[in-house]
């Protein structure tokens, strides 16, 4: 088996643990500051876990709304952290190139029309229906 020398994560909050409401990934909302360290926490987790498992190189992009809601100081030194948004089509996985060894996800939620997540969507809550040769997809 393959070891992952390189790894990139991909994280967003609306499946991150606890959150139930729009408002609490909402930047300036009474409780997004709580959610916002659950969220980096999770992250950081996600990434000792990997540089425990002998992954040398870590980039996280921070997916949701503005692209700038981890916490910085909360991730291992190590990690290497890709805020904001261009005009990439990868979108949340603006970053991901075929150097890399893997992929995580942290914080995904359920995809558009699903009721296993009550801030089921793709992409964005306009969407009813994302299809992908036919089939549903998610983010």
């Amino acid at each position: 088996m393959k070891h992952i020398k390189k790894l990139f994560v991909s994280a967003d909050i609306e499946g991150t643990a606890g959150i139930t409401r729009w408002e609490e990934t909402e930047n300036g909302h009474p409780r997004y500051a709580y959610f916002q360290d659950q969220m980096s926490r999770e992250v950081a987790a996600a990434c000792r876990g990997a540089l425990g498992a002998g992954c040398e190189e870590i980039l996280v992009k921070a997916a949701p709304d503005s692209a700038c809601n981890l916490i910085p100081r909360m991730l291992p030194e190590e990690v290497c952290l890709f805020r904001g948004w261009g005009s990439d089509p990868m979108s949340m996985m603006c970053g991901l190139d075929e150097t890399f060894d893997g992929v995580f996800f942290t914080g995904y939620h359920s995809g558009v029309g699903m009721d296993c997540n009550p801030l089921s969507h793709t992409m964005n809550t306009q969407n009813t229906a994302v299809l992908i040769n036919g089939e549903p997809a998610s983010e």
